[in-house]
């Protein structure tokens, strides 16, 4: 499987794409042959899903040797970031993130000790290169996998992603929708102008502060256009373009 977070750090040019909840593995192979993806993406902030699907879909995708990449239901649940893991992604998102408090609280249960404080058990990712499996070894390996993956959805965390840019943080997503609300609220902002001018700041503090930016996109003929933006890893929805079957499970 790829080093998705080795990939991110070197600012490679990352693409994922999502799955809508009751996918299975012969969906993932049906979005693979659309295009090969570095990731699969699960929504569980705006989609139905537990943690039997969790799990499920992430032993779907590790068969196929894709990662997950999970957004959680809410930041106030950050303290619960470590029982997700043990699911099995490899990425969590959290989003609507607002408070450096509860940033360094998602931080904090996403790494196991000295990094942070989550919790040893559970199945978790199937780890890679390790002879053993225990309670030393596991945690080392984890801490150099995961990724952790901050969403920023108002004008207010933008100016934020200084203060977001804790140790162990390794991007910030952009919420397309959830901006564009706040962006329309407040037509002042300098930032608020256009959709790329908002890009192109957000961009720029994550490059000042050793960080990569995703960014959702419903079209993959504006890859370019994104990365010439500033975002080093994008997050499809393929159905959206609708070059795929309506009934297919993606998005």
């Amino acid at each position: 499987m790829k080093d998705l977070k080795k990939m991110i750090a070197d600012g490679d040019q990352v693409l994922g794409a999502g799955v809508k909840y009751g996918s299975g593995k012969e969906d993932i192979e049906k979005l693979l042959d659309y295009y090969d993806y570095d990731f699969v993406s699960v929504d569980g902030q705006h989609s139905p899903t537990n943690e039997d699907y969790l799990l499920k879909i992430c032993e779907a995708a590790y068969e196929l040797d894709k990662p997950i990449s999970y957004r959680m239901d809410h930041r106030r649940h950050s303290y619960l970031i470590g029982n997700l893991l043990d699911h099995g992604p490899t990425m969590i998102e959290v989003p609507q993130s607002e408070e450096v408090e509860l940033v360094k609280e998602a931080r904090d249960y996403f790494y196991y000790k000295p990094e942070g404080v989550r919790s040893w058990g559970g199945p978790g990712r199937p780890p890679e290169g390790l002879k053993e499996v225990d309670q030393h070894s596991y945690p080392a390996w984890w801490n150099k996998t995961g990724v952790l993956m901050i969403q920023i959805e108002t004008l207010n965390a933008i100016n934020n992603i200084p203060n977001f840019s804790v140790e162990g943080v390794d991007c910030f997503s952009w919420g397309p929708a959830d901006l564009s609300i706040d962006r329309a609220a407040h037509p002042e902002h300098p930032f608020a102008k256009t959709n790329e001018t908002a890009i192109e700041h957000a961009a720029t503090l994550c490059k000042a502060n050793g960080k990569k930016l995703c960014i959702r996109s419903y079209d993959k003929t504006l890859r370019n256009k994104f990365f010439d933006l500033g975002a080093t890893i994008l997050m499809e929805n393929p159905s959206m373009e609708g070059k795929l079957d309506p009934d297919l499970p993606f998005g």
